[in-house]
């Protein structure tokens, strides 16, 4: 197999959707390298020399979406641009690897998008930098009624540090849940109607689905990797479900309760070790899940499409409680508006995206994770609507107990659980890898963490 690290942007593009390239290829405009804002601003045509009837403001919208969910964030464009004359947006999709650079060089140059994906918790430092602006007063000036979202969504969305100023606005919400392989169950005689609930759970599952070929584990009862996110994440959510914390709640301690820290940690390398449920052989996840080399999977809803159109029998259900208090990762998708030159553009872009979050019914029930918008998450056809409740509710349901949420700090990425080559990646993989001890991890995440913290 590949080392290449596989994200979960490369897992949706191999998910077996041949039609989605030529999709792409239709409905979607060229990746430029810059997108330099429209000419047609309110300003300019207030200027001499305007045609009597205003051309509509067209706004530039830079997505890293692409195949299952793409397709749909395509329909939400379309409808957008179909339901207002005024305002049109220009939609142009920049691989995720690229986003970060492209967006930075564009803001120096003046010649940003009005408008991108981020996630929620991670936009410090570009908050600070001044490379995208807050909207409490826009959002205010609009009229979106930020009442109707969510508490988590909306403290993932401001920063602290910037006097806890709002810098996104919530468009769906994620986290880990367990897909299960159905078949596997089956076989193996257990009730897939009653899914793990706890960590013996868990474990008498995993072995019982776990496959063994000359003494080495052929099929996981427990999909995992030797490095990269699903580790990280796994020993994160442990971590937490034990008692420790990335951070104290004052941002001022790192570490909290380390002895939980490396407990989970001592929990990760037992998969593979001890309970031989798991391999460090496994380097696509996605792929092998996908091709029944791992019976259960923790992961996220942007898997759900790509699995339902491939026919893999599975159904979803939510982490299971193994520390002692029943949490999982929380990961929040929202848009953000990127400084301009002419500020005059900034109303109209929040109008867009309050038509866009007023409207996400589709985006947030065949699209990707869950509402942040009460009024939706309320509808009577909410859990009916999408895939089927069996692959989509786990991951609407777990929202009640995803508080892993990022620690807003600068240096936010080195905390993020759901990392594959950020710091915490880096000493995770170290430790599976027979390279560091768990004391040595820790040390090296007081350290670290504590310096970050300390820089604000």
């Amino acid at each position: 197999m590949s080392n290449r690290k596989i994200t979960r942007r490369d897992f949706i593009k191999a998910a077996g959707l041949a039609t989605v390239g030529a999709t792409l290829a239709a409905c979607t405009p060229a990746l430029t390298q810059t997108a330099a804002p429209a000419q047609n601003t309110p300003a300019a045509i207030a200027t001499g020399g305007a045609p009597s009837v205003a051309k509509p403001i067209e706004l530039v919208h830079w997505s890293w979406l692409v195949a299952s969910d793409g397709e749909v964030w395509q329909k939400m464009i379309d409808a957008f641009n179909a339901a207002n004359k005024d305002i049109q947006i220009r939609m142009e999709i920049v691989p995720d690897d690229q986003i970060s650079q492209k967006v930075l060089g564009s803001v120096a140059a003046g010649q940003a998008p009005d408008f991108g994906w981020n996630t929620g918790g991670l936009q410090a430092q570009w908050a600070n930098d001044g490379v995208i602006i807050p909207l409490d007063d826009l959002a205010a000036k609009t009229g979106l009624d930020m009442t109707d979202f969510s508490d988590t969504s909306l403290k993932a969305s401001r920063v602290p540090r910037m006097n806890n100023k709002l810098f996104m606005i919530p468009m769906d919400a994620m986290c880990e849940a367990v897909e299960i392989n159905t078949d596997h169950a089956k076989e193996a005689g257990l009730d897939i109607n009653n899914p793990p609930k706890n960590g013996d759970e868990l474990l008498a599952w995993a072995k019982a689905m776990t496959k063994m070929k000359d003494g080495k584990v052929d099929r996981s009862g427990i999909m995992m990797t030797g490095s990269g996110v699903q580790p990280t994440v796994t020993w994160g959510m442990v971590a937490e479900q034990m008692g420790f914390k990335r951070a104290s709640d004052d941002l001022k301690t790192a570490c909290v309760n380390p002895d939980k820290g490396k407990e989970a940690m001592q929990w990760v390398l037992d998969l593979f070790d001890k309970h031989q449920v798991s391999t460090r052989d496994v380097t696509d996840r996605y792929k092998a899940f996908g091709n029944g080399q791992g019976s259960m999977f923790w992961t996220g809803p942007w898997t759900i499409n790509g699995y339902v159109t491939q026919g893999l029998p599975f159904i979803s259900a939510p982490f299971p409680n193994v520390g002692g208090k029943q949490i999982t990762y929380y990961e929040l998708g929202g848009l953000e508006m990127y400084s301009q030159k002419d500020t005059g553009r900034y109303e109209a872009t929040m109008k867009a995206i309050k038509w866009l979050s007023d409207n996400s019914f589709l985006w947030t029930t065949k699209g990707r994770g869950a509402s942040p918008r009460k009024s939706i998450t309320s509808r009577p056809d909410y859990n009916t609507a999408g895939s089927d409740w069996k692959v989509r509710g786990a991951f609407v349901d777990s929202m009640s107990f995803a508080t892993i949420v990022p620690v807003p700090v600068l240096a936010a990425d080195d905390f993020q659980i759901y990392a594959g080559g950020n710091f915490l990646a880096t000493q995770v993989s170290a430790v599976i890898a027979g390279q560091k001890t768990i004391d040595e991890f820790m040390t090296a995440l007081q350290e670290k963490w504590q310096k970050d913290l300390d820089a604000g």
